[in-house]
């Protein structure tokens, strides 16, 4: 048994592993009900049949899956091959396996093995794959038909619970395996996961290298089902049609509808507040006899024909704040009110919408309107619910979501058109500021959780429950009380929001914010956009004495709570219209939140779309084969395969392209590997698009070189070299190798530097030759030239300083401002009273060079003593431990920046807002742990 599991494992490929392996024969079919008769030529070695249980897997974080082969037996020692695997059956949907026990032949007297109590028959099924026909085995070894039947079960519970789905790639890597290839799975019922649709497909393939081509067989059928999915949509697409949607989340904290919702439904700036009415109660709604907002709305004036959105989707959080809702809730008359309330701010409006669905799981409640000629459009409307609170089930925390497909009208052209699918989802996770990771993992745990029931199939011969998650949708929307926190001190929070000295303190702010830090280190929320936020924290504000100027309550730290994020495939773009917190609505401890949308709806009819694919599937047939003869079938051109790029420069973007074609007779893919395992496939200066892509026979794919120097790679290129040199290796997939040799000249600069290089420079940096002409420590300048030429014509009399560093400049000055900085040319430029453009452009260059710096000015060890510091006495003598360079830039500059603060006509405000700008260069912390404030109040001992 062992020699045989060595030669199946010699058979499959590497992602392929032998779960289980047994002998059998095989056995007739069964007549009517009861179980195969075995016959006496059963015997015969041309009856010995292997079945082998496969799983596969393409890495940690994949579905797993299964399927059972059939192979011919061999005598001992002969090696299997391709050749002798009969029959596959995918396990998953209709697949079934089942054991009996085998009658004994009445008439058969023998005493044959076939005849032996222990003789159990097994018959396999696959109803989803036509043509392939149920087998009946026979075998003795009844512990090991146990572990198939065992492994069996296990691979098809994972088949119906899916962690991911992508269409065209389940099971796709039995291809290879099997003679006869599977009918081309749907295309278009269930879009492709998001989160493997946002994944570049390059990352998705089988890690590969220079002369170690990976598992090109699984490589290719994923290049193969992007494309056909991709040109499908392509070929059929009949142009698109616009969808306007308007999401709203607001955490009401249990409080009845009692302002007017117009700022935040419609989008209107009403601050009408409308009194406590007992009609819209939520005991008493059922009496209301007409509309309780009829005469109060704020858009009861506004025009009928003001076309207002699509798709109006509220969340509502805290909905209901009782002990007993926590353990159920069956009372829909908050839910009543709060509907009520929405359609009484849509005002003269409210005619033109329906309610469409809604799903309530305790307080967390989320309902959609859409207009009601949109309302035959929208279709398969499902909903589901789960609880993350108490125990991690209880619903005073989790979410629920409404997937719905919207299906534009028939026309001429599109007489059958295709869906898109919209999933929304309203969540709201743990508290306090301390629980940022018990988000984290409660979006995790959402994500899971959350799933679809799509009803039942009926295609085999038992119904099968078809489930889906939240992510496989066109476009997926969170509106939600997120609960992340600003990791910043409360009262640097307080001081920032409070005050107008702070020209970008909501930038500063965003900075310490929890949900932007989870996405940055890919925690949760990374595939998801979030329009700019320009609205002040949505939480939480005090109805008492205890709250502060702005309103919010002094024992909470203000927080941007209460987010709207989406995320989209390529077949649904989404742009976002708007972004806002509405202030005047103050029935809550939060205030609402609204965003406007427009996605793009696909045109395309799903008849031709679902021909075009069959088409484009048989046009690749033989694809995975094309390995069997490389020389003459796969056969890929670099047409030109030497580039020179030229000089590159900081910040400044030079393309090209490669052409490369397709000269075989076949179909065929490439993709670029790095050289060895450890490196990358590009340098970081470089970007290269497509990374991957299939041509067929006389195609030709243009990939463009693009190359972009930022601060990043600036500063190794300042030192290492001025020549860049790179070969990128385009790998045929089933193919072999070519090279595309790009080669460029870095043209230093004097940005992106640490300031002690900065002051060894002999001269200008692009005089420099070699580092041996560095200056010795001992010899360095007191302060580097570049910034020192920058304060010194800024010095000048009569400048204009009134915007200088608050308003934004022309970059083509900027640009020949760092231009003579770098080759030490005077400025084109005299200080002129009458012209601010150029004061403008001299003083963000000071600001970038600052910024671009390697190190900060200010060292890191020294950031937490410097917001320490109580008084200018004490600023001023720590200055003693700054390096030598960094003094005196630091003098240089807040001198410069004291000499136009007190220029100014209100100094005080003006010094104020000028150390809130240099506060994040000077001294930059991209760990987010000092304070805000004490950075500013360091600069503010220098600069006052």
């Amino acid at each position: 048994m062992a020699a045989l599991e060595s030669s199946i494992r010699a058979l499959l490929r590497p992602s392929d592993q032998v779960k289980v392996v047994l002998e059998a024969l095989v056995a007739p079919a069964p007549k009517d009900s009861g179980t195969p008769v075995p016959s006496p030529d059963s015997l015969e070695p041309r009856n010995r049949r292997i079945l082998v249980v496969v799983s596969h897997s393409d890495g940690p974080n994949t579905q797993e899956e299964g399927s059972v082969f059939i192979l011919k037996s061999k005598s001992p020692g002969r090696a299997l091959d391709q050749s002798d695997i009969l029959r596959v059956y995918p396990v998953f949907g209709d697949f079934s396996i089942a054991m009996a026990q085998v009658r004994r032949e009445t008439l058969d007297l023998r005493p044959t093995p076939q005849s032996s109590p222990g003789l159990l028959s097994l018959t396999i099924k696959q109803g989803d794959i036509q043509g392939l026909e149920p087998l009946t085995l026979c075998t003795q070894h009844v512990q090991t038909l146990r572990n198939v039947l065992a492994e069996c079960k296990r691979l098809k519970e994972l088949a119906d619970t899916p962690t991911k789905t992508t269409a065209l790639t389940t099971f796709s890597w039995l291809a290879p395996y099997s003679s006869r290839r599977a009918p081309l799975p749907p295309l278009f019922d269930v879009p492709q996961d998001l989160r493997v649709a946002r994944t570049p497909l390059h990352t998705r393939l089988s890690a590969a290298f220079a002369g170690e081509a990976g598992d090109d067989l699984s490589d290719i059928v994923l290049i193969r089902d992007e494309w056909i999915r991709n040109s499908a949509r392509e070929t059929c697409s009949q142009g698109k049609q616009t969808l306007k949607v308007r999401i709203g989340t607001f955490n009401v904290n249990g409080n009845p509808p009692s302002q007017d919702l117009a700022s935040w439904i419609g989008g209107s700036a009403s601050t009408y507040n409308i009194p406590p009415l007992k009609e819209i109660s939520p005991f008493s709604v059922g009496e209301a006899t007409k509309d309780p907002f009829e005469s109060t709305s704020a858009l009861s004036e506004k025009d009928p024909g003001d076309s207002g959105p699509d798709l109006l989707v509220l969340g509502f959080q805290e909905l209901d704040l009782s002990t007993e809702a926590l353990l159920y809730s069956t009372n829909t008359l908050k839910e009543e009110a709060w509907c009520t309330a929405a359609f009484a701010a849509l005002g003269a409006q409210a005619e033109q919408y329906e309610k469409l669905a809604s799903k309530q799981l305790v307080g967390i409640f989320i309902v959609i309107i859409v207009k009601k000629t949109l309302r035959p459009c929208f279709d398969s409307v499902v909903s589901c619910v789960a609880g993350t609170g108490i125990m991690g089930l209880m619903g005073n925390k989790g979410g629920t979501a409404i997937r719905l497909k919207f299906t534009p009208p028939a026309t001429d052209s599109v007489k059958n058109p295709g869906a898109t699918v919209l999933t929304f989802v309203n969540a709201h996770l743990a508290a306090f500021d301390e629980m940022f990771e018990k988000r984290n993992a409660d979006f995790h745990d959402l994500a899971k959780r959350l799933r679809f029931d799509l009803g039942v199939s009926t295609e085999g011969p038992a119904p099968v429950p078809v489930m889906c998650n939240i992510f496989e949708s066109d476009v997926l929307f969170w509106m939600a009380h997120l609960n992340y926190r600003i990791d910043a001190p409360d009262a640097d929070v307080r001081t920032i929001l409070g005050s107008d000295e702070w020209e970008n303190g909501l930038e500063i702010l965003l900075q310490y914010d929890q949900l932007k830090s989870a996405v940055r280190a890919n925690k949760a929320f990374e595939m998801f956009s979030e329009g700019p936020i320009t609205h002040l924290p949505t939480y939480r504000f005090s109805a008492g004495l205890l709250k502060d100027d702005l309103g919010y309550d002094l024992k909470r730290r203000p927080a941007w709570t209460d987010r709207v994020l989406h995320a989209s495939n390529a077949f649904a773009p989404v742009e976002q219209l708007s972004y806002a917190g509405h202030s005047q609505i103050t029935m809550s401890d939060h205030r609402p939140v609204s965003a406007e949308f427009t996605v793009s709806i696909d045109l395309f009819d799903v008849g031709a779309a679902e021909q075009a694919a069959d088409k484009l599937y048989r046009q690749l047939n033989g694809l995975e084969d094309a390995h069997e003869d490389t020389n003459a079938r796969v056969n890929l051109k670099i047409m030109n395969a030497a580039v020179n790029l030229g000089k590159i420069s900081y910040k400044k973007v030079v393309t090209q392209q490669v052409a490369v074609r397709n000269i075989g007779k076949v179909p065929c893919a490439y993709r670029l590997v790095p050289i060895d395992i450890e490196s990358s496939v590009h340098p970081d200066w470089l970007e290269v698009e497509p990374m991957t892509a299939l041509l067929l026979p006389n195609e030709v794919v243009q990939i463009t070189l693009t190359a972009y120097i930022d601060n990043a790679s600036a500063s190794r290129l300042n030192i290492d070299h001025k020549e860049l040199d790179c070969t990128l290796i385009l790998h045929t997939v089933m193919g072999k190798d070519h090279f595309i040799a790009v080669s460029a000249e870095y043209v230093p600069t004097c940005f992106a530097n640490s300031l002690l290089r900065l002051t060894l420079l002999p001269g200008p940096i692009r005089s420099l030759k070699s580092s041996s002409e560095l200056l010795a420590e001992d010899r360095a300048i007191n302060a580097p030239r570049e910034i020192m030429r920058l304060v010194n014509w800024m010095m000048a009399p009569d400048i204009n300083f009134d915007d200088v560093f608050i308003s934004h400049a022309d970059p083509k000055v900027v640009d020949t401002i760092r231009e003579c900085l770098d080759t030490g040319t005077d400025f084109p430029f005299s200080p002129n009273p009458r012209d601010d453009r150029i004061p403008l452009a001299f003083g963000e260059t000071l600001l970038q060079l600052l910024d671009s710096l390697t190190e900060p000015i200010v060292p890191s060890e020294l950031h937490a003593r410097c917001v320490e510091m109580t008084n200018r006495d004490e600023a001023f003598e720590l200055l003693d431990e700054f390096p030598p360079s960094a003094v005196n830039v630091w003098i240089s500059v807040t001198a410069f920046l004291h000499f136009i603060c007190q220029s100014s006509v209100d100094p005080d405000v003006r010094t104020k807002r000028i150390a809130g700008i240099f506060a994040p260069v000077l001294l930059r912390d991209p760990t987010n742990t000092v304070s805000p404030v004490g950075r500013r109040n360091f600069i503010l001992y220098f600069i006052s």
